[in-house]
């Protein structure tokens, strides 16, 4: 999969769950601990994605570096 695809795909999917958190029936302060909660948690998805695709990448390189 394409880092871009997969960066879309974590970024709607934090969308969706930040939308899901404002319309349910919480109060204020529960809804923006929600929202706090799904947002450090989707960042901590996408930099671990990253540190994927990039240790991936080095790979590539040094395997074709090698040939």
């Amino acid at each position: 999969m394409k880092s871009r695809t997969v960066i879309a795909l974590l970024a709607g999917a934090a969308v969706g769950a930040v939308l899901g958190i404002l319309l349910a029936p919480d109060k204020g302060e529960e809804s923006r601990k929600k929202v706090k909660k799904t947002a450090e948690d989707c960042i901590d998805k996408v930099k671990e994605k990253l540190s994927n695709l990039k240790k991936e990448k080095e790979e590539n390189v040094e395997e074709s570096e090698e040939e």
